[in-house]
């Protein structure tokens, strides 16, 4: 196989893993992007509007748009970074975390089924193959 088509075969599995996220979202009446930030705000439990936007490459509307939606549910609470005044620092309310795990809670149960069918040592080489690619990419992009 050429290098042409081996990167063809890399876009179409990873464009296919998020649209099965995407997939997920619509079922829980979300879009993807709120369905990432409902993620990153599960994983982390307290960051700021823009390391989600720089985590997920989300334009900084679209996240406020989503947390102001998620604020006036009653989902998070956002409240001053005492170490940089200028920040936001935004957090799960009890209902938040409720609404959180119900909607990811079968994900990452099916996320983790996944990656235990793949195996250990499969796991292992997903996860370096695709940290180098990123890295060698990024370095490829920067410099070029």
């Amino acid at each position: 196989m050429q290098i042409r088509e081996q990167i063809k075969q890399v876009n179409i599995v990873l464009s296919g893993t998020l649209d099965l996220y995407r997939i997920w979202a619509k079922k829980h009446q979300l879009n993807y992007n709120a369905l990432v930030v409902l993620y990153t705000l599960n994983d982390y439990k307290r960051c700021t509007q823009k390391q989600i936007c720089d985590w997920w490459a989300l334009p900084k509307q679209t996240v406020h748009g989503i947390l102001l939606d998620f604020e006036k549910k009653g989902y998070i609470e956002v409240t001053a970074n005492e170490e940089n005044k200028r920040e936001r620092l935004i957090e799960f309310t009890e209902s938040g975390k409720i609404y959180a795990s119900s909607v990811l809670e079968k994900l990452y149960q099916m996320e983790e089924n996944a990656m235990y069918k793949i195996g250990e040592e499969k796991r292992k080489q997903l996860i370096e193959s695709n940290t180098k690619y990123y890295e060698l990419l990024k370095e490829e992009i920067e410099n070029g």
